[in-house]
């Protein structure tokens, strides 16, 4: 179901584009059961409630406000929302926007990663790279696989998962691509056609280890307050206007990816808003306004995303990634052993 390939001159053309009809994502079922059918042979669990249930995570997001997202900046400050789509990619934004989430805080927390029992660190990237976001969208992109425009959740992590992981932003010799910053061009280098092997051999380097499906509230509230971010595909569209609590309310309807970056269970909130948020983080650049100020805190969510209620997004596709193969920390200098001051 693909669409025409649409490039857009500013924000104020993509939020048009998507409000009239433009379909950046659509559903894909026969991927989404060659994604859970993946999972399984691979050992993993594809649905989020019994992967919780498994790794005892039940519960540990109850009543809590959750900020994955505080994560990613304390690694990298104003990384998000890392500029903005400039055609319709906007899966391979929620897809990488998940990712970085679910890679800073396996970073942050100083525990191996469970699957690869491996320590990661944070790579080093440039100021361009850092605005632009970490990691590349149109490597991603670039395995869509058709020549037109839209894409699905479930394709999408199955390419992080199988062809293309992630890439930091920087300039890649070996297939003469700078990916430092977002390019629209650079996103449909290879459309209909599949990146050759040279592309494979480097995005295979840091793929995803293993997703899981989200249904429920309470998987993704709990899969969300231990790091594990997500990527959703749906048709629901918000209000530009958050209110005095960064909270946007349900208007009319975009065909549009979104990623979760965060949850607040906190029984004040219910009953403020007659249920829990969730932390939906665009690729639309700024392109919203009102308060980011988060209720009670002195904690501002980033810019371009917003609140929404886990009723108006409970019908969503979503999709959590649950480990990524990242970079090993840097091994610095004891500067307090003897004979290194």
């Amino acid at each position: 179901m693909a669409t025409n390939e649409q490039f857009f001159e500013n924000v104020y053309d993509v939020v048009a584009a998507y409000q009239t009809g433009f379909v950046g994502a659509y559903s894909n079922t026969e991927a989404a059961a060659a994604l859970r059918s993946q999972i399984k042979d691979a050992g993993g669990i594809p649905d989020g409630a019994m992967a919780c249930s498994a790794y005892k995570l039940e519960e540990t997001g109850a009543g809590k406000l959750s900020l994955p997202f505080l994560e990613i900046l304390k690694l990298y400050p104003d990384c998000l929302p890392g500029g903005a789509q400039g055609r319709g990619d906007c899966v391979s934004w929620s897809t990488r926007n998940a990712c970085l989430g679910t890679m800073c805080c396996e970073i942050t927390s100083g525990v191996p990663d469970p699957n690869s029992n491996k320590l990661e660190g944070a790579p080093e990237v440039s100021d361009a790279a850092r605005l632009s976001g970490v990691l590349s969208t149109e490597a991603i992109y670039n395995w869509r696989r058709h020549s037109g425009d839209g894409w699905s959740c479930a394709e999408a992590a199955q390419v992080v998962l199988n062809d293309s992981g992630l890439w930091l932003r920087k300039k890649y010799d070996e297939i003469d691509v700078d990916f430092t910053q977002y390019s629209s061009k650079n996103a449909g280098i290879y459309g209909g056609n599949t990146p050759p092997a040279s592309w494979r051999e480097i995005g295979k380097t840091h793929l995803v280890q293993t997703v899981t499906e989200v249904e429920e509230y309470e998987a993704l509230r709990d899969l969300l307050a231990n790091g594990y971010c997500v990527s959703s595909c749906g048709g629901e569209g918000f209000s530009s206007n958050r209110d005095l609590n960064g909270v946007s309310n349900r208007q009319g309807g975009w065909s549009h990816a979104l990623a979760y970056l965060a949850v607040d269970d906190r029984e004040e909130i219910k009953k403020l808003y007659n249920g829990p948020l969730v932390l939906v983080q665009n690729s639309w650049g700024s392109w919203n306004d009102g308060s980011r100020r988060i209720f009670g805190t002195a904690v501002d969510i980033p810019v371009g995303s917003f609140w929404a209620r886990w009723a108006d997004i409970k019908n969503r596709y979503m999709i959590a990634m649950s480990g990524v193969n990242g970079w090993p920390p840097k091994k610095l200098k004891n500067y307090g052993a003897q004979g290194n001051i």
